[in-house]
């Protein structure tokens, strides 16, 4: 029989960093920060400006994806003991755990047409990739062989891009169709990659290795063609997590040090990490990074908030709000 558990959260903090009158114009990333050991969601604009921290209990998220509604967010969890996807609704505060099969069900990601959540379990010893709705019913087993990494939804929720490597050792960069079907291979020598798709859905970015054997992004066509290096990290460093924007202007992605002998710390492996954002438009300097995240550890799950997020008012009598329209922040806490 299935099982559904539902649990209402309160928001402990939420601390705005918006003046008076500020009007949303730019992009805005999330990410989960570990600054303080509460894992606060963070919203900042492409400028490093901090607009909202939320801090929310009990448990602590991981592998954050926005629905396309903006209303609710997925993400993964130890809350019940195991790793499992949880989804939050804004709007009532409500958590929900939509997987309990006792292993380990990791990387949600939400498709862009709202009806499913792609994620990765090794409920039966492989890391594969399976799809689900989002109430958690009718789960699906999309793949079926090697190990998978985190799943990337196409614009039009048609295709799914991933890692697979099938000798556990070796990654490459493949997708296939929602039904876990028509699978090719687009770009080998991944190293259990982040992916992404621009929003026109003709190009997919990628962490992959270059020719002096660093870890960088590249973008390639759907059909494996026109392979392009966009970053030129140096060695030492790990690049993880690229995010293409809704307007298709900028990638974000994760940038942080190599660990420095054995016995280091899982959540000291990208120790003085920093986000930076790539102008996929810009002729000439490309990259900045985003100062006000320099030093973010491993795993900050950069995701670009949903423009539809910010077209749901708040109401100025619950100031322990995460949703909002911050185009009337003088409406908000200050």
């Amino acid at each position: 029989m299935k099982r559904t558990r539902t649990y209402v959260v309160l928001l402990l903090s939420i601390n705005l960093f918006v003046s008076s009158g500020q009007v949303v114009s730019d992009e805005v990333i999330s990410f989960i920060s570990r600054e303080d050991g509460t894992r606060p969601i963070i919203l900042m604009n492409t400028q490093g400006k901090i607009l909202k921290k939320v801090i929310t209990a009990p448990g602590k998220p991981g592998n954050l994806t926005w629905a396309p509604d903006g209303r609710s967010f997925a993400y993964g969890s130890r809350r019940t003991g195991s790793p499992d996807i949880h989804v939050m609704d804004i709007k009532t505060n409500t958590h929900r755990q939509l997987t309990f099969h006792g292993r380990r069900d990791i990387w949600p990601a939400w498709s862009p047409n709202g009806k499913w959540i792609a994620f990765v379990s090794d409920r039966t010893g492989w890391m594969s990739i399976y799809r689900m709705d989002v109430n958690g019913e009718n789960v699906k087993k999309l793949t079926n062989r090697g190990d998978c990494g985190r799943p990337a939804w196409s614009p039009d929720s048609q295709w799914i891009a991933y890692g697979l490597a099938p000798d556990k050792l070796i990654y490459g960069l493949f997708v296939m169709d929602a039904e876990g079907r028509k699978t090719k291979k687009i770009a080998e020598n991944v190293p259990h990659p982040g992916c992404t798709w621009s929003p026109d859905g003709k190009q997919i970015a990628f962490t992959a290795w270059d020719a002096e054997g660093g870890i960088n992004i590249f973008s390639t066509n759907v059909n494996g063609r026109n392979l392009r290096q966009l970053t030129w990290s140096a060695l030492g460093t790990i690049i993880s997590q690229p995010v293409w924007s809704p307007s298709g202007k900028w990638i974000a992605y994760f940038l942080g040090t190599k660990p420095v002998g054995f016995g280091v710390p899982v959540d000291q492996i990208y120790a003085k990490g920093v986000i930076r954002i790539i102008d996929t438009t810009a002729k000439g300097e490309r990259e900045k990074s985003i100062k006000a995240t320099k030093g973010l550890l491993a795993g900050p799950s950069i995701a670009w908030v949903p423009e539809k997020f910010f077209s749901v008012s708040p109401s100025t009598e619950k100031q322990t709000t995460l949703w909002g329209r911050l185009k009337q922040a003088e409406n908000t806490t200050k």
